[in-house]
C-alpha cells in the first residue's frame, strides 16, 4: 500500500489549516491586533472557540455557520478562503507530483493569503473613512 494518499490528504489538511490561519490574519492584522493572542473566539460575545470550531470548513458547517453559544452568523468567506486554500494544496500535488505539487501549494497559499488580508486591510481603511 502507498502511502501518497495519507500524504496528500495530510498536505491537503494542511492547506486547509493555512487556509484557517489567513481568516485569522486577515481578520486581527487590519485592526492592529496580534495574530498570537488571545486565543480565537466569537467576537461578538467572546467565547474561546474549540476544536470543533477550529475544524478548516466542517466546523463553519457543522455549526451552521453560527457561533455554537450567542448564534451571530460567521459569515461565508471564512470556509470559502480555507477551501481555496485546500484546493491550491490539492491542485498543484495533482498537477505536478506531492513534493513539487507541495512547494507550488505552499507559494499560492501564501499569495492567497497576501490577497485576502491585502482586501480585508483595505475594506477595514474604507469603513475607517467612512465612519
Amino acid at each position: 500500500m502507498s502511502i501518497a494518499p495519507f500524504l496528500i490528504a495530510y498536505l491537503v489538511f494542511l492547506g486547509l489549516g493555512l487556509g484557517s490561519f489567513i481568516n485569522l490574519a486577515a481578520d486581527r492584522l487590519p485592526r492592529g491586533e496580534s495574530i498570537i493572542s488571545p486565543r480565537s473566539h466569537c467576537r461578538a460575545c467572546g467565547r474561546e472557540l474549540n476544536t470543533i470550531d477550529l475544524l478548516p470548513v466542517l466546523g463553519y458547517l457543522l455549526r451552521g455557520g453560527r457561533c455554537a453559544s450567542c448564534r451571530v452568523a460567521i459569515g461565508a468567506s471564512s470556509p470559502i478562503v480555507e477551501a481555496v486554500a485546500g484546493a491550491f494544496m490539492l491542485v498543484p500535488i495533482l498537477w505536478f507530483g506531492v513534493w513539487p505539487g507541495a512547494a507550488a501549494g505552499i507559494g499560492l497559499i501564501a499569495g492567497w493569503g497576501l490577497v485576502v488580508t491585502g482586501l480585508a486591510a483595505r475594506r477595514c481603511a474604507r469603513s475607517e473613512r467612512a465612519g
